[in-house]
């Protein structure tokens, strides 16, 4: 998949490939603050984009000191040199960032206070420098100025207007930055600058470096130093950081341990801070279940619950013994003397009691999670219950507890005392189930009869009163409709002086199938291997000679057509289970209720495209050249045209079915054929077409 990095830069936009370095002379992007080489590099594994920071490189993510690898996230801000990276969008393909160059770093000290003009203590015009917070500040708070004012008007006016001139020109002086800060509603301020001026989204200062400060709760602080001029404005840009929020988890008191996104980042019950986003937080507690939640994160150092109720995935077991004091283990580890309670997994568990002098007692109980499961009391020393089990059909596998104990019929010994599960099943069959008590001594015999998964199945076509065998055993003549197991069966149609048919059927519970067979005689049989040496395809096909010869067109009654070049022509339609051996999940569907989708049934819901696809992958199989070659969205015949297998021709069509005795099977009802050169039959719907197959003889 083609991945890309957008880069925006002071001095234009490029786009990279799935990798690059950050750093100084050499790296990919170059920014100031570092002398040569990568700081950082950022690089796309599994469709995410990760962040890491060269050894010894100072780099900082979303405020904090970058150690080891970060996936990167939309708004995510990454400092480097004397440089601010933002993610502004990011995908599984795309990652967009913007570079901003600054000057200084966090830490630059504030610049000295605005000075104030004062007049000289003499009463004379000299004006000197002071220190103070604002102008209007210092000469309101200057005891000199009015002290000159009371003592010489003429001298206050004359510094008042040498104050008002210096306002001007001051005011002539400055020079505008215009801001583009997110959140919109951070609060700027420009530390240790004389004169600022604020509006909306500029900033008016006298030229020289000034620092640019963003501030706003819940936000990592941002800055950036400038150097504005007297003659050109300059630009701003400060994306700040989302704290991190805070998550209070709630487990009702189980101790857990909690993962952010595959990486362990602290415990609960209790409070953890947690970056904004979309995170996944897995609770992992011993004997619970794991608790996986997709939550988004606001941060902005908001708090958010998290409550979460544990499942167990481990039961109880409450033992008991006659008499009192036995040994119990559980699955082989020893644990205690009964009576007892035991945890344990939850699934099939193997208990074991024992006493000296007595009969060992045996058995593997279904523990569910959560259950507390009462066994016992167990009666050491009391003989086991005797089960005998029959089924119809025979044969059919008996599982207790989970545990294969044979084939039916069967005789087994149980463990007194305890509930058991049987599950009796066999294939075409639904499984019968049933849940046991063993009496001490019992002897107990049941007989499952399982319902049948299978469906009918009814065999029939020409000649009739052909002997029908099924899986090697007679079972009547045809026509004839047996009910069969959901399981492969072995369908032969047999008829003395007739070749004999052979299928394989799958019934499906609900889903009548219907086995059409057509007997070819010896004789015919054994003149068509005179003719043609080769009658089948690789995979059994049959295909019938045609010889050449003339015939009135179908379309036309009354024009000659001959063929001159003989061809074989597929005794029936390509069937399901031939087609499925091209395109293994190939479904023929549904008509009137009755399913198109028997093996030996005409494969239908193919387009002609699909056909021609067939006939190259049947003719690579003989080892003939493919008669069909790719054009545009489609096939055309090669010309000439070879002796691979195709579709026949609409002449070819009409002439085999003209020919008296040609052995040809008839078309089945409702299925229409696709030909080379138009549509075969009564004009049906696209999807009820199915085909056959042709190939020149030479």
């Amino acid at each position: 998949m083609y991945a890309q990095v957008r880069i925006r830069e002071p001095v234009g936009c490029r786009t990279l490939g799935d990798s690059l370095t950050v750093g100084g002379t050499g790296a990919d992007v170059v920014v100031p603050g570092i002398t040569a080489g990568a700081a950082l590099r950022i690089d796309r594994n599994k469709a995410v984009w990760v962040l890491r920071a060269t050894e010894g490189a100072d780099v900082r993510f979303d405020g904090r000191s970058l150690s080891g690898a970060r996936d990167l996230r939309r708004d995510d801000v990454i400092a480097v040199g004397d440089a601010q990276i933002i993610v502004t969008d990011v995908s599984r393909t795309l990652l967009q960032l913007e570079v901003c160059h600054l000057v200084g770093n966090t830490t630059v000290a504030p610049a000295a206070s605005l000075s104030a003009l004062a007049l000289s203590d003499d009463g004379d015009e000299e004006i000197t420098i002071r220190p103070a917070t604002s102008i209007t500040s210092a000469v309101a708070a200057s005891p000199r100025t009015t002290w000159i004012a009371g003592r010489n008007f003429r001298t206050a006016a004359i510094a008042g207007i040498l104050i008002l001139l210096l306002l001007v020109a001051v005011a002539s002086r400055l020079n505008s930055i215009y801001l583009d800060v997110d959140p919109a509603d951070a609060h700027i301020r420009l530390p240790g600058s004389f004169i600022v001026v604020h509006t909306g989204t500029r900033l008016l200062a006298l030229p020289g470096k000034h620092i640019v400060r963003a501030e706003r709760a819940g936000y990592v602080t941002g800055q950036v130093q400038v150097d504005l001029s007297r003659s050109k404005p300059t630009s701003v840009r400060l994306h700040l950081a989302k704290l991190p929020g805070t998550l209070q988890i709630d487990t009702s008191g189980v101790a857990s341990v909690v993962t952010i996104d595959g990486v362990e980042s602290g415990h609960a019950p209790g409070s953890i801070s947690v970056p904004s986003g979309e995170h996944t937080i897995t609770l992992r507690a011993p004997r619970y279940v794991d608790s996986i939640s997709t939550l988004s994160i606001e941060g902005a150092g908001a708090t958010q619950v998290l409550r979460v109720k544990l499942q167990p995935s481990w039961g109880t077991l409450h033992i008991s013994s006659v008499p009192a004091g036995a040994h119990i283990e559980v699955d082989g580890v020893a644990s205690g003397l009964t009576p007892a309670v035991v945890d344990a997994p939850s699934g099939v568990r193997v208990v074991r009691i024992s006493s000296p002098d007595l009969k060992v007692w045996e058995s593997s109980l279904v523990l569910n999670a959560g259950e507390a499961l009462e066994v016992g009391p167990i009666t050491l020393g009391q003989a086991d219950a005797r089960l005998t089990l029959r089924s119809a059909p025979i044969g059919a596998e008996v599982m207790v507890a989970g545990k294969l104990r044979g084939r039916t019929p069967l005789t087994i010994d149980l463990a007194s005392g305890v509930q058991h599960e049987l599950i009796v099943s066999s294939p075409g069959y639904a499984s019968w189930t049933r849940s046991l008590y063993a009496p001490a001594g019992g002897q107990i015999a049941l007989e499952a009869r399982l319902e049948s998964a299978g469906a009918r199945v009814t065999v029939q076509g020409e000649p009739n009163d052909a002997d029908l065998l099924v899986d090697g055993a007679s079972r009547g003549r045809t026509p004839l409709a047996l009910d069969l197991s959901g399981v492969e069966h072995r369908i032969e149609v047999r008829k003395a002086g007739w070749v004999p048919y052979l299928a394989i059927v799958t019934p499906a519970k609900g889903l009548d199938r219907t086995v059409q067979y057509h007997l070819v005689s010896v004789d015919l049989a054994r003149s068509r291997a005179q003719r043609a040496a080769t009658l089948y395809t690789g995979t059994g096909y049959l295909l019938q000679w045609i010889a050449v010869g003339s015939f009135m067109g179908e379309r036309d009654e009354q024009r000659l057509t001959t063929l001159k070049r003989p061809f074989y022509l597929g005794a029936t339609e390509v069937t399901n289970e031939l087609f499925r051996r091209f395109r293994v999940n190939h479904s023929s569907g549904v008509a009137d209720k009755k399913s198109l989708d028997g093996d030996e049934q005409p494969v239908v819901q193919v387009s002609w495209n699909d056909a021609a696809e067939f006939c190259n992958w049947l003719s690579a199989q003989d080892n003939l050249p493919a008669a069909y070659q790719r054009r545009g969205d489609g096939y055309v015949l090669t010309s000439p045209v070879g002796i691979g297998y195709r579709l026949p021709t609409q002449v070819e069509w009409d002439y085999a079915a003209h020919q008296a005795g040609s052995g040809l099977h008839g078309r089945s009802a409702n299925v229409s054929e696709w030909v080379n050169d138009g549509r075969a039959g009564v004009a049906l719907p696209d999807s009820r077409r199915g085909f056959r197959i042709a190939r020149y003889a030479e």
